[in-house]
């Protein structure tokens, strides 16, 4: 969980710059564009560098049983989520330079 944590603080801290913000082109989205381009770098660091090299190390270290090789399955799981979500913040940076700086939530909204 150690290397989980780290991109929090840039990405609740843009949160906070595009809620504050009213134009799209007023200090509080510049400051919100650059902490999301933070997190980015943070997160894949943190998540798709250390971590990846951490679960390599935990495989090629640990014997094989039973239990090691179940939490052998889920961390490579849990990798594989990192690296989707890696590839949903490279759509988001990619729609944020596509819209002038401005990356809008593109969730379905309910009714």
């Amino acid at each position: 969980m150690f290397f989980f944590d780290w991109g929090d603080i840039p990405l609740l801290s843009a949160k906070l710059f595009k809620y504050l913000s009213k134009d799209p082109n007023d200090w509080f989205q510049f400051a919100a564009n650059r902490l999301f381009e933070a997190f980015a770098v943070c997160f894949f660091l943190t998540r798709n560098c250390f971590f990846n090299y951490v679960v390599y190390a935990v495989i090629r270290d640990l014997e094989v049983t039973g239990v090691n090789v179940t939490c052998e399955v889920l961390l490579v799981a849990l990798v594989g989520l990192q690296t989707y979500w890696m590839f949903l913040i490279v759509q988001a940076v990619r729609r944020q330079k596509e819209n002038g700086g401005v990356a809008e939530d593109v969730r379905e909204k309910d009714d």
